[in-house]
């Protein structure tokens, strides 16, 4: 993109690094953001082999406090909330009225305040959806998007970077828990999450301490990894990305995250017709295909069962661990959804074999 291009977007802490990189800057969430710097394939063999830095810093952070933080977020949120421990992470979601989702999103429970992690293109929507639903005197919330940084550090070799970084023990960090410490002298958050299938750490620090940060994780060894790698990434390790496998009209059963709806929550926005959908069991759901040919898929392409259209496309990409083979979720009816089920997806005219097979498409060794 050229400089006048990129004059209305909002900039991270890290813009100026990454122009020094020669990343290849897009607009995503409102951000100029670094789709690539060497290469998609080389990124996403550097995170599966090594170890990749992201800069995460568009993604919207709030931070939720007051003694009613928990009570309050377990009737909005689909997922448990009031029983997370100190420092546990939790994925979760939240939904509208009909079971469509607003935002899936990760919880933080830190000692004196919770920190809501929200996707970037979701940000005000859900900031607004926040503050209109806080009816009560305990709950206070801030909203530092933009203000805050968040450098990922994925792979088998990020727990050693990390380490060297901070002085928090990441490797003692169990998954899916966090610490606050210092990274590079600065105060951080230190959480061991991530949206690429593999170990890896997400920092939490103010935007002056980002460039520092991200130098010496750079230093130490780690490939700077664009949003193209990150979507290819996720999408082998089976996770949604929101307006592809979620969406306001996509529900978390529909998606594939009901073991994230706690229906034995007294209430939740949603709930009722989240019931309704597994008790009609009729609905629309995602489904993993592997195409048998070279040409690939894109995002709304049609999907078929014999004669009958049966859904489309809904994420698609060649999947480096899988050999090179081309890869795609599908939103497709119930009987087009079972394993093993051959489909053929419609590209440009013409039809591709496909068959469905379980998610994820990749998962780590232990």
């Amino acid at each position: 993109m050229s400089e006048g291009q990129t004059a209305s977007l909002r900039r991270t802490a890290l813009y100026d690094e990454h122009v020094a990189l020669g990343a290849r800057i897009v607009p995503f969430g409102g951000f100029g953001m670094p789709v690539q710097y060497a290469g998609i394939i080389k990124e996403h063999n550097a995170v599966r082999r090594g170890a990749g830095a992201f800069d995460l810093s568009h993604m919207a952070q709030f931070e939720l406090s007051g003694d009613g933080v928990a009570a309050w977020a377990d009737e909005l949120a689909v997922n448990a909330v009031a029983t997370m421990r100190p420092f546990q992470a939790r994925y979760n979601l939240f939904c509208n009225e009909r079971g469509g989702t607003h935002d899936d999103v990760l919880f933080y429970r830190l000692p004196d305040r919770w920190l809501l992690v929200v996707n970037a293109s979701n940000a005000q929507k859900m900031w607004d959806y926040l503050e209109s639903s806080n009816d009560r005197a305990g709950v206070r919330l801030e909203n530092l998007h933009g203000r805050r940084a968040l450098v990922a550090v994925q792979g088998p070799r990020a727990v050693e970077i990390v380490v060297a970084l901070s002085d928090v023990d990441a490797a003692a960090l169990k998954y899916y828990f966090c610490a606050e410490g210092t990274v590079c002298g600065a105060r951080a958050t230190i959480a061991r999450t991530g949206y690429t299938g593999e170990d890896g750490f997400e920092l939490f620090l103010d935007g002056e301490a980002a460039p520092r940060v991200w130098r010496r994780v750079l230093e130490l060894g780690a490939e700077p990894a664009g949003l193209g790698a990150r979507d290819m990434l996720r999408l082998e390790a089976g996770m949604p990305l929101y307006g592809f496998e979620l969406s306001e009209e996509i529900s978390p059963i529909a998606g594939g995250q009901r073991w994230a709806v706690k229906l034995d929550k007294p209430r939740f926005v949603g709930k009722a017709a989240l019931e309704r959908q597994i008790a009609g069991d009729t609905y629309e759901r995602i489904a993993g295909v592997i195409l048998a040919g070279r040409v690939p898929a894109r995002t709304g392409y049609p999907v078929w069962l014999g004669k009958r259209r049966v859904g489309e496309v809904r994420s698609a990409s060649v999947a480096p661990s899988l050999g090179g083979k081309n890869i795609a979720t599908v939103l497709v009816e119930k009987d087009a959804a079972a394993l093993g089920t051959a489909l053929d997806v419609e590209i440009r005219g013409a039809m591709h074999a496909a068959h469905v097979v379980p998610l994820p498409f990749y998962k780590r060794d232990a």
